[in-house]
């Protein structure tokens, strides 16, 4: 059946079969979240953020362990090496992001409008590839990822407010308060924290990233939304 076989290994988007479904829509979107006029992360660039963001954890958790559980000097210690590994992870994986993106700051207009047309071109053989389904399927799919995308906002709305307009603003008031007595040299004082306060700050930062990764899910929803929207207009 030519439905079934269309999009296929020319254009590099997964087979498409005879019932709409979102894990086939999610493949589709999915290949074009990945295209990009950039060149991807390496594996040294993405282990380098992932290694400062654990030697902070593990530093805070060092500091709120002392001098209960730790002693303070093995404390002070274990925070200087976290604190040297954090900044020398973030600084690594600073620069190669810089030097792999560097054009898009260089020319930021022409890189957008290159970046427009490629999600163009892909976001139109998407709209033709969905309108090969029945319009009754569209429209129970459209229904129910809209009803799914309002409760999630909603349910949001309790937990976390409005995180997308504040952004890392609440992240970097947590970061002043904790250093804005911390003079250089003084590492045991950077991470001045008792037990309880290191595991509030570790709630706290665990549940901003949470947010962010919910964040990310209702936007994908939003992107299934205005698919499906744009797949039942007149042609």
């Amino acid at each position: 059946m030519d439905m079934q076989m269309r999009g296929g290994v020319d254009e590099g988007i997964p087979a498409q079969t005879s019932e709409l479904t979102y894990s086939w829509l999610y493949q589709q979107v999915q290949m074009w979240a990945n295209q990009s006029i950039y060149t991807k992360p390496s594996r040294v660039e993405k282990w380098s953020f992932r290694l400062g963001l654990l030697a902070a954890g593990v530093g805070l958790l060092a500091a709120a362990a002392s001098p209960s559980l730790l002693p303070p000097v093995q404390a002070a210690v274990i925070t200087s090496v976290c604190l040297l590994i954090e900044i020398g992870g973030f600084l690594v994986g600073g620069l190669l992001t810089a030097k792999r993106e560097w054009r898009q700051y260089a020319k930021p207009r022409l890189s957008h409008a290159e970046e427009m047309d490629g999600e163009f071109d892909h976001w139109r053989t998407l709209i033709e590839s969905l309108r090969e389904f029945p319009r009754t399927q569209r429209e129970e799919r459209l229904r129910f990822v809209t009803a799914l995308r309002q409760g999630m906002t909603e349910r949001m709305g309790l937990m976390y407010g409005g995180l997308q307009k504040l952004g890392p603003f609440p992240v970097l008031i947590a970061l002043y308060l904790q250093f804005r007595n911390w003079e250089w040299g003084d590492w045991a004082g950077a991470f001045d924290v008792n037990l309880v306060g290191g595991l509030l700050i570790f709630a706290m930062v665990l549940m901003y990233a949470v947010g962010w990764v919910l964040v990310a899910v209702r936007t994908r929803l939003d992107t299934y939304v205005n698919l499906l929207e744009a797949a039942l207009r007149s042609e």
